[in-house]
C-alpha cells in the first residue's frame, strides 16, 4: 500500500505506531484540524490495527523486531529492512509533497535530513538521545545523525521538560524545544473495565487489586513491587499488562514465590492499547515507577504514559519519586511517590492505599478533573498543533 494523494503532514516512525499512543494522538489531533496526515511505520507481530481516525492513510513498510520475543535479525535482513524504509520515506515524501514532515526518534529522523525539499522538518522525541553500552552500528549512525540533523530542524520536541532541556544544550539549539507530556487524549467516559471477567477465569475471589500496564523489564520497580508483596494484605493481587522478556518474569515470580504471594501475581501479556485501557480500569491502584539507571529514565516525568493514563481512569498510584514528578503529583493530588528500590517503601504505600477506599476515591476524583483540565493530549499537543497548522496554510 502506498499514500495516493498530496499530504500537508507526514508522520515518520521507524516502528508499530500502535505501540506509540502520543504519535496516534498527534495524528487524530493534526486530521481533526482538516489537515491531510499520513503515517508511514512498521507493523506489529500481530498486525493489529493503531487507533487512527479513519481519514489519515497510513503504510507500513516491514514487521518490527520483537526485542523481547526474538533474537536480532542478520545483518542482511537489517540492511535490507532500512533500504525499504528509505525508499518508502523519499518516494512518499516526491509523491505527495507534504508541507511539514515529523520523524520520530534516532531511527526516524534519519531518513528525513533537514533541509531537503520544501517541506519544514519537525523532530519529536518520545525518549532522550543517549549512547549505550552495546549499540549497533546503525544506531550508533542514527544517534550522531540525530545531532548533526536537530540544529538545522524547523522545530524540535519532547515529551519531558528535562530531556528536551538537555538535550537543547547538547545539540546547541537555537531555539528551546517544545514540550508535550505523554498524557492520553481526554477521556471524557472511562471506559467499561474487562478486568472482572478475566480474573473470574484467572484467579476466582474478591480482590483489591494492583496494576500495571506497559513494557515488563528490569527498570519499573516491577520485581522490587513482587518483593513488596509480603506487606500488602492476603487479599490482594498483581495484575501486570504488557509484553515481558523471560528472565524478568523469573525474576518477578521468583519474588513472589519468597512472599508466599506467587499465585497472586498475574501476566495478562500484550494487549492492544484500547483492550490494555480497559482491563486497567478495574485495578484499586496503578504502579507507574522508574528506575533512574540512565538519565533518560532518570529524566522521564512527562514521558511515562502510565502515569497519565492512571489519572485518566481515575486510579491513584504508586509513583517514583524523581525529578519532576513530585510536581506532577502534587498538581493531580493522584497519588504517593516512593523510592522504586524499597520494596517496604513500596509495600507501604500500596498497603495504605488498599485499606482506605475514601483516600483513594479522593485522589482518583483529583487525578480525573487533573486529567480533564491538564494532563490530556489537545491541552500538552495544541501548541505544537498550532505551530504545524500555520506552517501548512502557509506553505
Amino acid at each position: 500500500m502506498t499514500v495516493t494523494r498530496q499530504l500537508d503532514v507526514l508522520l515518520v516512525i521507524r516502528a508499530d505506531v500502535a505501540g506509540y499512543p502520543p504519535t496516534i494522538n498527534q495524528a487524530n489531533l493534526l486530521a481533526r484540524r482538516g489537515l491531510r496526515v499520513g503515517v508511514i511505520d512498521l507493523f506489529g507481530s500481530d498486525r493489529g490495527e493503531a487507533s487512527l481516525d479513519r481519514a489519515i492513510q497510513r503504510v507500513s513498510v516491514h514487521r518490527q523486531w520483537q526485542s523481547k520475543l526474538e533474537p536480532p535479525f542478520p545483518g542482511w535482513r537489517r540492511a535490507w529492512n532500512w533500504a525499504r524504509f528509505r525508499r518508502a520515506v523519499g518516494s512518499t515524501v516526491r509523491r505527495c509533497r507534504p508541507a511539514v514532515v515529523v520523524a520520530y526518534d534516532p531511527h526516524g529522523l534519519v531518513f528525513v535530513p533537514p533541509g531537503q525539499g520544501a517541506h519544514k522538518t519537525v523532530y519529536h522525541f518520545h525518549e532522550l538521545p543517549e549512547a549505550e553500552a552495546v549499540m549497533s552500528y546503525g544506531t550508533r549512525r542514527a544517534l550522531k545523525k540525530t545531532y548533526d540533523y536537530s540544529s538545522g530542524a524547523n522545530l524540535v520536541t519532547f515529551s519531558d521538560t528535562d530531556r528536551a532541556r538537555l538535550f537543547a544544550d547538547r545539540a546547541r539549539l537555537s531555539r528551546a524545544p517544545m514540550v508535550a507530556f505523554n498524557c492520553p487524549a481526554r477521556m471524557h467516559e472511562r471506559p467499561q473495565s474487562s478486568l472482572a471477567a478475566l480474573l473470574a477465569r484467572e484467579r476466582p475471589g474478591t480482590w483489591k487489586i494492583v496494576g500495571y500496564v506497559g513494557s515488563i523489564g528490569f527498570r519499573q520497580g516491577l520485581i522490587e513491587a513482587a518483593a513488596s508483596m509480603r506487606y500488602w494484605p492476603n487479599d490482594s493481587i498483581l495484575v501486570l499488562i504488557g509484553p515481558w522478556a523471560p528472565e524478568v518474569r523469573s525474576r518477578i515470580e521468583a519474588e513472589a514465590r519468597s512472599c508466599g504471594a506467587l499465585e497472586r501475581v498475574i501476566f495478562t501479556g500484550p494487549k492492544q492499547h484500547p483492550e490494555a485501557l480497559a482491563l486497567l480500569a478495574g485495578v484499586d491502584v496503578g504502579l507507574s515507577m522508574i528506575q533512574g539507571t540512565s538519565e533518560n529514565f532518570r529524566y522521564s516525568a512527562g514521558a511515562i504514559n502510565k502515569r497519565f493514563e492512571y489519572m485518566a481512569l481515575g486510579i491513584p498510584q504508586v509513583t517514583t519519586a524523581g525529578s519532576g514528578v513530585t510536581e506532577i503529583m502534587d498538581a493531580a493530588s493522584a497519588g504517593h511517590c516512593v523510592p522504586p528500590d524499597s520494596p517496604a517503601e513500596i509495600g507501604r504505600a500500596v498497603t495504605a492505599l488498599l485499606a482506605d477506599p475514601a483516600e483513594r476515591n479522593r485522589m482518583g476524583e483529583s487525578a480525573r478533573r487533573a486529567h480533564l483540565e491538564r494532563f490530556n493530549y489537545e491541552v500538552q499537543f495544541e501548541p505544537i498543533a498550532d505551530w504545524i497548522e500555520q506552517a501548512c496554510r502557509s506553505s
